[in-house]
This record gives C-alpha cells, structure tokens and sequence, in this order.
C-alpha cells in the first residue's frame, strides 16, 4: 500500500470520527440549552382568610334580597341558571340616564349644514395631482 493511499485512507477515517463526536456533543450541548431556557413556574400559594358562612349569605342577601326558587324546567341546571336570572334586574328601561339639555355651543356644532365644507375639501382632493 501506497503511503498517499494510506495518508488518504487515515484523513477520511479520523474526518468521520470528528463528525460523528461533534454531532453528539453539539446535540448535547443544545439539549443542556434547552433545559436551561424552560421557563420555570412556580406558584406562589397566597394565604386567604375565608369569610364565614354566614357573613357572605347575609351579604347576598342584603344585595340580592331573599332567593325565592321556582320551577321553570325540569333540568337542574338550567332551573337554577333561570332562577340566578330571575332574581336579577331585567328592567333595562329604569337605567337609562334622562337626558340632559344640550348646549347651545354643542348643539350648534352637532347640527351644522356641512355640505359645503364637504365639497370644498372634495374639490381640494380632486385638484392636486
């Protein structure tokens, strides 16, 4: 065997050798990246004083008035969505804030004739280039 075969045949070998060790340390090198870039999440636990019983439905109570319960379907669930509903103000008419009387200023401003601004600044447009 020739010694350029020989060189040949050593330079190939140790070149696939180095591939094959640099592919397995770059490959563990970004699993180590990984581990290092998850997010950790830590919950912290906040310590509630819980609010008796009592206190709470009395408070409902006040707010809400006294629940009276009907029967409106024979499915529990939606019986007591539809009594949570019912309880509540539906009367959406007693909300509305009366109106007050506008201001001249306001008024004259709301209920200005602006056709001809409008075409004076339809005219501008059209005039430029």
């Amino acid at each position: 065997m020739k010694a350029t075969v020989f060189e040949k045949l050593i330079r190939k070998v140790v070149r696939e050798e180095i591939d094959h060790a640099l592919r397995r340390e770059i490959k563990t090198l970004k699993e180590d990246l990984r581990d290092e870039l998850k997010p950790t999440i830590v919950e912290q636990q906040i310590q509630r004083t819980p609010i008796p019983q009592n206190v709470q439905s009395s408070l409902k109570e006040k707010i809400m008035g006294k629940p009276v319960s009907k029967n409106f379907a024979s499915n529990g669930t939606l019986n007591d969505l539809l009594n949570e509903t019912a309880q509540g103000n539906t009367n959406l008419e007693s909300t509305l804030i009366p109106e007050a009387p506008m201001p001249v200023e306001v008024s004259n401003v709301v209920n200005r004739d602006y056709r001809e601004l409008m075409r004076a600044i339809d005219k501008k447009k059209n005039s430029r280039p």
